[in-house]
């Protein structure tokens, strides 16, 4: 994709592929994380059960991703068979289009949930890991205004 300061359909195309690509690898790794803790519990333990679930949960969310990535290739193939999109780049080099402030917010709120939400439940294993991909993404923008030194 090339990089077009507006927000033409190839432009948005290209922040949905990098987003999609981002949630990807984060669930993936987080996928990863909890599969190994999991590996080293014994298998009664109700933190056991607790994490196969999540993993489970996880894993959906993962699927669900996957196919939006898939579909988002195919518009973007469409637009580049119609001449309607010059593809020039790959995903790693599609900057993030988004800001710390908003990703800030999001955060709040995502802590605000799991602060609501009963233990154990699908809605503090969603909150936990929006959180976990927010400080993930805070953390990078605040890097990359700061010239790799945190804020």
């Amino acid at each position: 994709m090339t990089d077009h300061a507006g927000d033409s359909a190839e432009a948005q195309h290209a922040v949905e592929l990098r987003q999609t690509s981002d949630a990807f690898i984060a669930r993936l790794e987080r996928l990863h994380e909890l599969e190994t803790r999991k590996r080293e519990l014994p298998v009664g333990q109700p933190e056991f059960v607790r994490l196969a679930r999540e993993i489970e949960d996880l894993s959906r969310a993962l699927l669900y991703v996957g196919s939006r990535q898939a579909d988002l290739a195919e518009e973007v193939h469409a637009d580049v068979k119609r001449g309607d999109a010059v593809v020039d780049q790959p995903i790693i080099e599609i900057p993030p289009r988004r800001d710390a402030p908003t990703v800030l917010s999001e955060w709040r709120d995502a802590e605000r949930r799991l602060a609501a939400a009963h233990t154990g439940s699908s809605e503090e294993q969603e909150a936990r890991t929006e959180i976990e991909r927010l400080r993930a993404e805070y953390r990078a923008i605040t890097m990359q205004v700061s010239g790799d030194r945190p804020i």
